[in-house]
């Protein structure tokens, strides 16, 4: 007898691709997986096989359960995430619609308190991670596709690509900050200077000019993060005369480094500076993988280099661990670096008062660490759009609504 039209389709259609396989299997080998179904034949589950079977005229193996509607939807949903292959932006958005029904409230770890016309209470205690370990998926891993699925809410052409696997989540969320970064280009004008609170300076502009005018032997340390492209390569013949010219003598510069053109970076601060040392920057979370060598970076070079003889002021830690996940959210810069270890290079080359220089500001990150432990700052940056998300970001800091925790916060 033709069953009713199914009540607890709780996931989207199969696509054509997806639903042509499965006919092809169900041709060939017959139903394997029994349908789920209500005692009054509503399907719980398996509804593509059985609109198949009945194409085909196939017979389906049945299982019959006893469960009332809002049962009906939580089984129908476990049993699609725990059986059905989903990408992970569908795989969160099935889980979330679980954590409804179960009265979860995804992100606090406990459940909501039941009203009436909503699902009855679920009788225990029951968050993310019981979920996660009830459908044998790693916590972690649960709430890394639900971050994600948040990320691309308002890019759906992005997440269906990546539940297609055409693109993974790390290059998705970076075309997200991309297209963000291109959208507040096109309406960035910052001011020429803007000095936000005491000792404080950004200036929109090519440092070769917009700091000519820094005197020479004034600046106490240079802390920065240039660009690691080759293109970007003759910056660093740039940056080290700068730092000859405006750096007290026997002070430091610290500038991050690429890996592969390392050699070269080094050799151009070297033109005019004296090369001191060279720290690292310890990275936690996802590696950079360099599919051409087959090496996974978990470190940051870190140039250091003196203007003239050094002259030591205090012992100097050579080595720092970017705290939390190093994770960006969608608006921040698709080449930001965590905080924390921006204010370790300042404390190590600069005392309370004294002046840090960036000459390629970026979103702001030495500005917010020398804000944070009480040195004043000077930095620019060509590309209005980051000048203009700094100039936020101090605001916001300044302000008292400081989202930059180490945590979180990327330069």
């Amino acid at each position: 007898m033709t069953k009713r039209r199914p009540d607890f389709q709780v996931m989207p259609t199969l696509d054509a691709e997806a639903l042509a396989a499965l006919r092809a299997d169900i041709g060939a080998h017959g139903v394997q997986v029994p349908i789920v179904e209500t005692a009054d034949g509503r399907i719980v589950d398996g509804h593509h096989r059985w609109a198949i079977a009945e194409e085909l005229g196939i017979d389906c193996p049945v299982l019959t359960i006893d469960v009332d509607d809002w049962e009906g939807i939580e089984t129908a949903l476990r049993l699609n995430l725990l059986r059905r292959h989903m990408g992970p932006i569908a795989w969160a958005g099935a889980f979330r619609r679980l954590a409804e029904v179960r009265g979860v409230k995804l992100g606090q770890g406990a459940r909501n308190d039941r009203t009436s016309g909503t699902a009855p209470e679920v009788g225990r205690r029951s968050d993310v991670a019981v979920l996660a370990t009830e459908l044998g998926v790693d916590p972690s891993t649960a709430r890394r596709r639900l971050r994600l699925a948040d990320k691309l809410a308002d890019h759906p052409d992005l997440a269906a690509k990546v539940d297609r696997g055409e693109i993974d989540a790390r290059q998705a969320e970076q075309l997200v900050r991309l297209e963000n970064l291109e959208r507040r280009r096109a309406g960035a004008s910052p001011p020429p200077r803007v000095t936000l609170g005491d000792g404080i300076e950004v200036r929109c502009g090519d440092f070769r000019e917009v700091l000519a005018d820094v005197p020479d032997r004034s600046v106490d340390a240079i802390v920065t993060d240039p660009p690691y492209n080759r293109e970007g390569m003759p910056l660093y013949s740039d940056l080290s005369a700068f730092g000859a010219r405006v750096l007290k003598p026997g002070r430091l510069l610290v500038a991050y480094c690429g890996k592969v053109d390392l050699p070269g970076q080094l050799a151009r601060l070297g033109e005019r500076l004296h090369h001191l040392w060279c720290g690292a920057v310890f990275l936690p979370g996802r590696h950079t993988n360099f599919r051409g060598r087959m090496i996974r970076g978990r470190w940051r070079p870190v140039a250091i280099f003196s203007a003239g003889r050094y002259q030591p002021r205090h012992w100097l830690i050579d080595a720092v661990t970017a705290d939390g996940r190093g994770e960006k959210g969608p608006q921040d810069h698709p080449w930001q670096q965590a905080l924390g270890p921006f204010v370790h290079w300042v404390e190590q080359v600069a005392e309370p008062g004294e002046l840090v220089v960036d000459p390629f500001v970026g979103s702001g990150t030495t500005a917010l660490a020398c804000r944070a432990i009480g040195r004043r700052f000077l930095g620019c940056d060509l590309d209005p759009a980051t000048v203009s998300l700094t100039i936020e970001r101090l605001g916001a800091a300044e302000a008292g609504g400081d989202e930059d925790d180490e945590e979180g916060v990327l330069r």
